[in-house]
């Protein structure tokens, strides 16, 4: 969530004046876009907004940070890294899902799924039925990141759009994406911040969420050469770039404004 968010970028550049209301991550934009979208009350005050998200339920896969930022709004929450408070089982039988207790049909208002690296086939048979049992239901997606890169070898470790795609495939359901690249996004962090877009820059290490982002957004965009872009994809991206009116390759992936080799390059 935001404090967490806060507190380790704080311990990182050593800035403790940090705020949490300058945090914005893709568990905040998933609460703010559920407000928005299931709330009649959001505009009004805070009093009228809890009162009516605690008649709305939301279920979550995903880490405590968003169980709580979601939550926070006033949201009825279940899911998230445990199961009712109980041990995580990994499994679930034909049986088991048969017998579940569920709750009534039409009652769930959404499913949101994050990052979760205790992922698992129970919970992706439940967040399924759920879906299944409330048509109606909004499927939110907080990013839809393919990989990271962990190790000095540069080894893809699966990103919550693996997840995204085995509860899509299997609710035969679109999620909608609150992350990066989504507008769903960049309205937010506009509005929340009241920022020019032609006078904002955005830096990433990804061209398909981050630099994607800036580009859709109107922003200019700064690549950091440190993550999972690497310089051969650079080269391979301008000498394709060459014979195209935009600053996109056939893949969808956007050159930067911009390329810096690491963070510590901004400040020159």
């Amino acid at each position: 969530n935001r404090q967490q968010l806060r507190d380790k970028l704080a311990t990182l550049l050593k800035c403790p004046s940090l705020t949490k209301e300058q945090m914005l991550g893709s568990a905040y934009s998933a609460a703010c876009y559920l407000k928005h979208a299931l709330l009649l009350s959001w505009s009004n005050s805070q009093e009228e907004e809890e009162e009516e998200a605690s008649t709305k339920r939301v279920h979550v896969i995903g880490v405590q940070g968003l169980y709580d930022e979601i939550a926070n709004v006033g949201f009825q929450v279940t899911g998230g890294p445990t199961e009712n408070g109980e041990p995580a089982v990994a499994s679930m039988s034909r049986d088991e899902l048969a017998s579940y207790p569920f709750p009534p049909p039409n009652t769930i208002d959404a499913v949101v799924i994050g990052l979760d690296t205790e992922f698992t086939y129970r919970k992706l048979c439940i967040a399924n039925v759920l879906l299944q049992q409330n048509p109606n239901a909004l499927l939110i997606a907080t990013n839809r990141d393919a990989y990271d890169l962990v190790g000095v070898d540069s080894r893809h470790l699966p990103g919550n759009g693996a997840l995204v795609a085995a509860l899509e495939v299997a609710s035969q359901r679109t999620a909608i994406n609150v992350g990066k690249p989504s507008s769903n996004l960049a309205n937010l962090i506009t509005k929340e911040y009241k920022l020019d877009p032609s006078r904002t820059l955005m830096v990433g290490d990804r061209l398909d969420t981050d630099i994607k982002f800036g580009l859709d957004g109107n922003m200019k965009s700064g690549l950091v050469m440190t993550g999972c872009t690497t310089a051969t994809k650079i080269i391979d991206l301008t000498k394709a770039s060459t014979d195209q009116d935009d600053e996109r390759d056939s893949e969808g992936e956007p050159l930067p404004t911009v390329i810096f080799p690491h963070m510590g390059m901004m400040s020159l």
